[in-house]
């Protein structure tokens, strides 16, 4: 009779360890499954961060350049005057690209760096002739911090120059004055 007990016992320890392996096995499962998805979620969420960076920044990462477009933080209030000594600070640049029933149609700045690149004599005198042989809604300013000698920001486009070339500004400014 004791055989048969320990028998038993047997069966019931066999039965009690393989339980407790088949636990163990669904737990590391379950581990392997959450930790796979996580992974997985966070791959698609660097893929799409990457793309939207890339998207927003396109050839200008890393670079300063005038705004081509406005964020909900633009400052309502448009430059001081159509020749300006003094750079425009960034959220009013944003505002000149703001278009919507309120705005004039064909704003766009005119801007250049003599700080970081060796401008030619004359040439703010030569900037402030053509702008001003356009609307008041057409903005002339410096832009020390900018990354780029000369450039020309309408909504949506932009035009950089390393040299002055006054027929490349003529065509830009005319091109987007009914923007």
């Amino acid at each position: 009779m004791a055989d048969r007990g320990e028998r038993y016992q047997r069966r019931q320890n066999v039965g009690r360890r393989r339980q407790q392996e088949s636990r163990r096995a669904r737990l590391h499962n379950m581990r392997r499954r959450l930790f796979m998805a996580a992974g997985g979620i966070a791959v698609v969420a660097l893929a799409i961060g990457g793309l939207v960076l890339f998207m927003t920044t396109r050839s200008t990462f890393g670079k300063e350049l005038p705004p081509t477009a406005f964020t909900p933080a633009h400052l309502e209030a448009f430059p001081p005057q159509q020749i300006n000594n003094l750079p425009i600070p960034r959220l009013i640049q944003e505002h000149v690209m703001e278009r919507n029933p309120g705005h004039p149609k064909g704003s766009m700045l005119v801007q250049y760096n003599c700080v970081d690149y060796r401008c030619e004599p004359g040439l703010v005198e030569s900037l402030t002739e053509i702008v001003q042989g356009f609307p008041a809604h057409v903005y002339l300013a410096p832009y020390p911090t900018m990354d780029a000698k000369i450039a020309l920001a309408a909504p949506g486009r932009l035009l950089l120059l390393d040299v002055l070339d006054e027929s490349k500004i003529l065509e830009f400014i005319n091109d987007n004055s009914d923007r």
